[in-house]
């Protein structure tokens, strides 16, 4: 049956919508969309355009005003000589430059031009206005063919609608004149590129995921070079140390969603929403949906107090059409919908929409389907950014299976379909499903209580390649070039025989990740086959494990993949621990991305160390060291040298591509994996007992909710060890400057002997020296005496800083004879060496 709304008649008391169905367009934005220059110039000279780190020069030419909207002006197209200018903010932004323009010395960033388009909220056009006297006449046409261009770019190059940006200054905050202010310059030397001053921050630009409240950007539009190669807070909050977080308009409260996927694999979709309006005046809604889904129908209606959007029948002449925006796939498809009268705080709303289309799931034979829209498959307000419980239907071939986010209620076959319906009680941060033909196995963690599912293919299958394997394994240690030919002669996949050690790695890293973090709100998780070779992820109570993991040993050294077997070892151990770092835990933005990633990785860490021993814990963090240190061919720094992890997705530039996955992941993991060395309690029958206490506050603490770095360092201050104390503040600033927002990595060297001091004693004497550093790094750096066979003994810790040398002269009692001295025998340091 399908899922029904809860509207009842009696809530048009809390908005008062006795309004008529709307247009099948919203006229606000068709003016908008249709504004060209109207013949209203300005001519100007040395005219000084300045917004935040952004200083443009006219230095001659003509400003050409686009028709009025609204009654306002909200777009211009100079003609001219021009220059612009942007100072970075801070440090990080202005290496970050550097490295994404190839010019070391780089302290600000110019460019020329002789076409500046602007769409602006703010008060530029009255500024432009000051300068010099307007005239009026009939449209230029060079003007106009200049704005042609521009739009032909933002459906091309930037594939971003940012009309609807502009829409909202309109529609939701009208006289303002404080809004947006976007620049687009052509004909300097730098690809086509997007400045902006958004007091809405960057999210509202739609340019990507995560990019939090931060106001000030530059974005370049380029398949090679492009990407936001500036985004910072404006300059004076910079200045002033202060942080400003994104100001969503709207909260998803809980989603209802029916799916169906037709025997060709095509969707058809109804999402329904239901939201709480934080902004004091909402009207234009954003909405995330993969393009190629097309929307069909819009409608609102009120939400009854204490409804949910998969309650009972709704209410006959409750709904209320809506407009809605969504361009051409694969151009500017940004969706929003548009509602006829102001939203206001505190009203909870009903939104639901019809779409359809191709796209969300790749048939690839056998059965097997490829989900390949990751997040936006279903028509949402928000994923990573803003829990939600969901009610999930889907509708699918007889005979097929869907594994669902969420606990399946229900299962019935009707009219030549299976028909389930899947509950997330509690708010998740994403919907998603995996889709085929499965085969299910499961237990249950005596300890834990956790319910492992493994569901794989039905049936034995050939080793196929034809999914761009190499493109795909390019981020997998050890794996050549593969070509795309079937896998003839390669064997075949026996997914039930290997669901059994996959069943056994889900069991073991439920009970050492419960141990480490405490427990998950949901008693089961489901790991489930895909056909993506190396791509693995991870939904609340929902894991896709790679294709390649479900090769052996031999299959792997067949196709040159024996050097992939760490890639394999790990990444369900990864995928695991995101159940905690990424669903239960959230993260605010890009800066904040390591705080799942990261945490993840040292989780497959922690995980291989129990299981296999302080060996392999070892071997991954040497492996991950490696990693940050290597410089691949065409890379114009080492891994490292790239940014600081608060970069995040940022730091994969076409000049450090690999960058991101060393430093996030890699360096992230680092961090924990220090902090864990700095408060361990060798003395204790219980070493681990201080980390645990506090990666089981922080998980208590933000459960549900999105976290930042500046969150979990709070955590850690409230469990520091005296040790940690090295500044004498309560604080662990030093730490947290030089390892998560700096880039140095120390260098040391030692030259200390290793004497007989008389019977069952050995005196250590010389000298070990930090190098390479800032003169306040600080470091506690580890001395063991090393028996061999990776049998070591701490003996002592040397408190360094900056480059220094410091001399050792101990004494020591031993029951047995050392080889040697060595440093760092556990990685409690990052080092180069």
């Amino acid at each position: 049956m399908p899922l029904r709304l809860a509207v009842a008649c009696c809530a048009a008391v809390l908005l008062a919508f006795a309004l008529p169905a709307a247009a099948a367009s919203d006229p606000t934005y068709a003016a908008l969309r249709a504004a060209r220059p109207d013949g209203r110039t300005v001519a100007v000279r040395g005219l000084v355009l300045e917004r935040d780190v952004f200083r443009f020069t006219f230095d001659s030419g003509t400003v050409h005003f686009l028709a009025p909207v609204e009654g306002r002006t909200v777009g211009a197209v100079f003609l001219g000589d021009g220059r612009w200018r942007l100072a970075p903010a801070s440090t990080a932004e202005r290496r970050h430059l550097a490295l994404v323009t190839g010019d070391e010395k780089l302290e600000a960033l110019e460019d020329r031009f002789d076409v500046l388009v602007l769409l602006f909220g703010d008060d530029t056009a009255a500024e432009i206005e000051m300068h010099g006297a307007a005239g009026k006449g009939a449209a230029d046409a060079r003007a106009t063919a200049a704005f042609e261009r521009h739009l032909e770019r933002q459906r091309k190059d930037f594939a971003t609608n940012f009309h609807l940006r502009v829409l909202h200054d309109l529609l939701d905050t009208p006289g303002l004149t404080s809004g947006a202010f976007l620049a687009f310059p052509a004909g300097g030397k730098h690809p086509p590129a997007l400045l902006a001053v958004d007091p809405r921050g960057a999210e509202a630009l739609r340019l990507g995921p995560l990019l939090g409240g931060e106001d000030s950007l530059l974005f370049v539009a380029d398949e090679r070079s492009g990407g936001l190669w500036y985004l910072s807070e404006p300059a004076a909050a910079v200045k002033a140390g202060r942080a400003t977080p994104a100001q969503p308009a709207a909260d998803a409260l809980d989603y209802a969603i029916e799916t169906t996927v037709g025997r060709n694999a095509d969707i058809t979709g109804r999402t329904t929403v239901r939201f709480a309006v934080l902004a004091p005046r909402l009207r234009v809604l954003p909405v995330h949906l993969l393009e190629d889904l097309r929307i069909e129908k819009a409608a609102f209606a009120p939400a009854p107090p204490g409804s949910e959007a998969q309650g009972a029948e709704a209410a006959p002449g409750a709904w209320t059409d809506l407009p809605w925006v969504q361009e051409e796939k694969d151009h500017d498809a940004d969706a929003a919908v548009v509602f006829p009268e102001p939203l206001t705080r505190g009203q909870q709303v009903l939104v639901r929409l019809d779409y359809a289309g191709r796209e969300v799931l790749d048939d690839v034979g056998d059965g097997t389907f490829v989900v390949g829209a990751r997040e936006s498959w279903y028509a949402n307000l928000g994923v990573f950014t803003d829990p939600a419980t969901f009610t999930l239907l889907y509708r699918v071939p007889a005979g097929r299976d869907v594994v669902s986010v969420g606990t399946r209620r229900e299962l019935r076959e009707e009219k030549g379909q299976s028909v389930s319906v899947w509950r997330a009680e509690r708010p998740v941060q994403v919907a998603g499903f995996n889709y085929g033909r499965f085969k299910r196995q499961a237990r249950t963690d005596e300890e834990t209580q956790v319910a492992i599912e493994v569901h794989t293919s039905r049936r034995t299958q050939p080793i196929r390649l034809q999914f761009s394997a190499a493109d795909e394994l390019a981020d997998v240690e050890g794996a050549p070039g593969i070509s795309s030919a079937e896998g003839e002669g390669l064997g075949q996949i026996i997914p039930e025989r290997l669901a059994e050690g996959i069943l056994v790695d889900g069991l073991n890293a439920a009970r050492v990740f419960t141990t480490y973090f405490g427990p998950l709100p949901q008693k089961q998780v489901a790991i489930t086959q895909q056909a993506q070779w190396s791509f693995g992820q991870s939904w609340p109570s929902l894991i896709f494990m790679p294709y390649l993991s479900f090769l052996d040993g031999t299959q792997r050294q067949r196709l040159g993949l024996a050097g992939a077997s760490s890639f394999v070892e790990e990444v369900g151990y990864h995928e695991f621990a995101h159940q905690w770092w990424g669903h239960l835990v959230g993260f605010r933005t890009l800066r904040d991305q390591w705080l799942s990633e990261g945490f993840a990785e040292f989780s497959s860490a922690l995980a291989l160390q129990h299981a296999e021993g302080w060996g392999k814990y070892g071997e991954f963090w040497e492996r991950t060291r490696r990693f940050l240190l290597e410089k691949t061919r065409g890379n114009a720094v080492p891994n490292w040298q790239a940014g600081p992890i608060t970069q995040g997705h940022r730091l994969a530039t076409q000049r450090s591509p690999f960058a991101y996955a060393a430093i996030v992941y890699g360096k992230g993991g680092f961090v924990l994996h220090m902090l864990r060395m700095l408060m361990w309690d060798g003395a204790s029958p219980a070493p681990d007992g201080n980390f645990i206490a506090l990666m089981k506050d922080f998980a208590s603490t933000f459960a549900g909710k999105q976290a930042t770095t500046a969150d979990f360092q709070a955590v850690v201050e409230r469990h520091m060890t005296p040790a940690m104390n090295a500044t004498g503040d309560g604080k662990m600033d030093w730490f947290f400057r030089q390892w998560v927002h700096g880039t140095e990595l120390p260098r040391y060297t030692q030259d200390l002997q290793l004497e007989s001091a008389g019977k069952d004693q050995v005196r250590v004497r010389g000298t070990v020296t930090q190098e390479g550093v800032s003169p306040d790094f600080r470091a506690l750096l580890p001395l063991y005496l090393d028996y061999g066979k990776g049998d070591v003994m701490r003996f002592g810790t040397v408190a360094m800083v900056g480059s220094a040398s410091k001399p050792i002269d101990a004494t020591l009692k031993v029951t047995r004879k050392p080889r040697r001295v060595v440093l760092n025998a556990r990685h409690e340091v990052l080092a180069r060496d």
